[in-house]
């Protein structure tokens, strides 16, 4: 390849990663299009690996970099995911004490119960789109990019992390505002979690997050939410 030509590549990839503007809207053009249901979630997705395809990015930059043991992180997401879903037993009362004319919508799952072939779909479609898909856009790209505009500081983190929970949130706003602030805890659980695992990695992320997703479609499969 020309020097020339490589040296121009070099320096867009460098300004894509740090320019302010740039980055800034492509997080605002994400949450829009995850906003807009299944069609946008997969563009989004387009989106971000078409960014990390120009960027150059490595596995490691993508948060796909094999753990150093897999049955720890395995083991790990396993024990947290437990221990959300008993989180959940103790705040689900409360939310429908603090919201009692609210109901969390599910209709759009209806499909799912006593139907095989749907509930495959669905789990399947749990660690695609949720497990892997939400988890790159949400925790891998827009946590990690919006804490680093605000400075890369702890403080930074956090208000980042607040912001990102808040929004994951409001884009189920499907479900009602039960399901809204059900979602917006998981995504603040999940934050804490890519935080606290370093920043880098998101497989520990994208196993709790498909495992908490297959138990509720097992629940709505057999009727029990």
């Amino acid at each position: 390849m020309d020097k020339n030509k490589l040296f121009s590549e070099k320096k867009s990839q460098h300004q894509l990663r740090n320019e302010p503007l740039i980055t800034g809207g492509l997080i605002i053009l994400l949450i829009g299009l995850t906003a807009l249901g299944q069609i946008g979630f997969i563009a989004s997705l387009l989106l971000i690996l078409t960014i990390h395809w120009f960027m150059k990015s490595s596995i490691d930059e993508l948060g796909l970099l094999a753990p150093k043991s897999w049955t720890k992180t395995i083991v790990i997401g396993v024990i947290l995911t437990i221990l959300i879903l008993l989180f959940f037993t103790i705040i689900n009362p409360v939310l429908l004490k603090l919201f009692p004319n609210e109901i969390k919508d599910l209709s759009r799952f209806n499909t799912i119960k006593d139907n095989e072939f749907m509930l495959l779909v669905a789990i399947v479609s749990s660690w695609v789109t949720a497990g892997f898909g939400e988890e790159l856009i949400w925790r891998g790209y827009i946590l990690k990019n919006l804490a680093i505009l605000f400075g890369n500081k702890k403080t930074s983190w956090v208000l980042s992390l607040i912001i990102t929970s808040l929004l994951f949130g409001c884009i189920h706003y499907y479900q009602g505002v039960v399901g809204m602030v059900q979602t917006g805890l998981v995504g603040l659980l999940l934050g804490i979690i890519y935080i606290r695992n370093g920043k880098k990695n998101l497989w520990l992320n994208i196993i709790i997050h498909g495992s908490i997703d297959t138990i509720s479609m097992v629940a709505l499969y057999f009727g029990v939410v």
